[in-house]
């Protein structure tokens, strides 16, 4: 190690580490790489909110009034950000700003402090914070331009994250791609049409390699950790997935995509996922080798307009609900959640709202259906305590048109068929195939309601091909089938 490197590292070191990681508090893939599992072996489903700004701009009292309400809700992972996308000149609420004179190997430890005192906070309330180290921004802008860290500094800034936060699950990249060229010229040939300029990339992969030796170093050798991509990328490019930039990386132990908030088709040069098909992603990551836990890290937030313009209508709970369901059923190791003015704790007065989506209190917006609804995913795939570890994603269940966008029908079963369940988003009546239950035993038919979680028995007689109709109750149209060996 160069006498520099050496200086910075041990100037790094220096500081008082506060949060001290209890024994239970990491995670890891199970054995067939597909979920999560907690130290003991449990299973762990990931039902994570978006607070990207939690450390920046909630005082203590508004984070515990945050994180009471996300708890009593069944949520367990929140995402945060360190050095946030607001840049190194924004202060926390307490004044503090992240790094002393804007350089990443000089954190300025008050601002840290505080964050250990949330980490501490979450824990303390069943949550686990998995942290976003640094926003894209502090490595390359739209523009193509270089940020503060670098290959020189960025395995010391990783290393630095890793002892001070061992067990939280790192998110790199942060919004960005990082197989990277000038968004901004592509977008302006994008706008005027014609003939596609030549791009050429600048490949940042070097720099988060180096973040993620650093934080394995700094952690040890079971940090987990993934990248929070766009969900746009360039011709010619990999894809908007971790596993298509990093499949190879040792490091990269989960995979993850960001299907966003826009609802229209890709088109070149920009591509991007289609945020009513968020469960097209998902397939593609749960068809990559090596098997990994796959998440669609940021689906389409409730109360936020498609596209984020305010000409467009905004997404309300039914389309979060439906993209999540669709989601965990088409293999996803768990959900994410969002809400716009909650990701931003958005602060009528205080600060300038994103634009995004109505702009309504964050204190207002962690009450908005939606969020209620998510812990009853978990719930439906956790009351098969039997088995949610062999949970596979089973499309072949479905007897003909399975739909798509918000109509799009999905199954998911135990690979041992001790039980099956079926999404639809419709209400519209369905045909399955139940011939992957085991036979010769007792089987049990029930709806599943996504509001709130009930069950309520459903009259069925037969096996092999069958219809099911979904109950109607005049609140909701989607429910999910569920079948059961006894």
């Amino acid at each position: 190690m160069r006498l520099s490197s050496i200086a910075l590292y041990l100037g790094l070191l220096s500081h008082v580490f506060a949060w001290q990681m209890p024994d239970d508090y990491p995670i890891s893939p199970s054995g067939n790489g597909r979920h999560f599992v907690t130290k003991k072996g449990d299973p762990f489903f990931w039902q994570a909110d978006t607070g990207w700004l939690l450390f920046h701009r909630l005082n203590l009292t508004q984070v515990e009034t945050y994180l009471d309400d996300r708890a009593s809700k069944g949520f367990n992972i929140v995402l945060a950000v360190g050095l946030t996308q607001l840049g190194d000149e924004d202060p926390n609420r307490n004044g503090d700003l992240p790094l002393l004179n804007g350089d990443p190997t000089k954190p300025n430890e008050p601002y840290w402090e505080y964050i250990d005192t949330v980490v501490q906070m979450a824990w303390g309330k069943g949550i686990r914070i998995a942290m976003v180290p640094a926003w894209g921004y502090y490595v390359h802008v739209s523009n193509n331009v270089a940020g503060s860290i670098n290959a020189s500094n960025a395995k010391d800034f990783g290393n630095w994250i890793g002892k001070r936060y061992p067990g939280l699950p790192k998110l790199l990249v942060a919004d960005t791609n990082p197989y990277w060229t000038n968004k901004t010229a592509v977008s302006s040939d994008y706008t005027s049409g014609g003939v596609h300029s030549p791009y050429s990339f600048t490949d940042y992969i070097p720099v988060y390699d180096e973040m993620a030796a650093g934080l394995i170093e700094g952690e040890g050798a079971n940090a987990q950790i993934t990248t929070h991509s766009t969900n746009q990328w360039f011709e010619g490019g990999p894809i908007a997935l971790a596993s298509a930039f990093f499949g190879n990386k040792q490091w990269l132990t989960f995979d993850s995509s960001q299907s966003g908030h826009s609802n229209y088709a890709p088109n070149a040069p920009i591509p991007w996922w289609n945020a009513a098909k968020g469960y097209e992603p998902v397939e593609l990551m749960y068809a990559t080798k090596p098997a990994r836990p796959a998440l669609d890290n940021e689906a389409h937030y409730e109360n936020r307009y498609i596209n984020g313009k305010p000409i467009n209508p905004y997404w309300n709970a039914s389309d979060v609900r439906t993209g999540s369901y669709q989601a965990v059923f088409s293999g996803a190791a768990g959900l994410t959640y969002g809400a716009d003015n909650v990701m931003q704790f958005y602060i009528p007065g205080l600060f300038t709202p994103a634009g995004s989506g109505p702009a309504i209190s964050w204190a207002t917006d962690i009450h908005l259906p939606g969020s209620s609804q998510m812990q009853y995913i978990k719930k439906v795939i956790l009351d098969r305590s039997a088995s949610p570890l062999n949970r596979i994603p089973d499309q072949s269940i479905i007897v003909g048109d399975t739909g798509t966008d918000g109509t799009h029908l999905v199954a998911t079963r135990d690979v041992d068929g001790k039980w099956l369940a079926v999404y639809t988003p419709t209400g519209a009546a369905f045909t399955i195939d139940t011939g992957k239950l085991q036979t010769g035993k007792k089987i049990t038919a029930s709806w599943f309601d996504p509001l709130d979680g009930s069950y309520a028995r459903c009259v069925w007689n037969g096996e092999g091909k069958s219809v099911f109709t979904p109950p109607t109750n005049g609140t909701h149209v989607d429910w999910v089938l569920v079948l059961e060996v006894q």
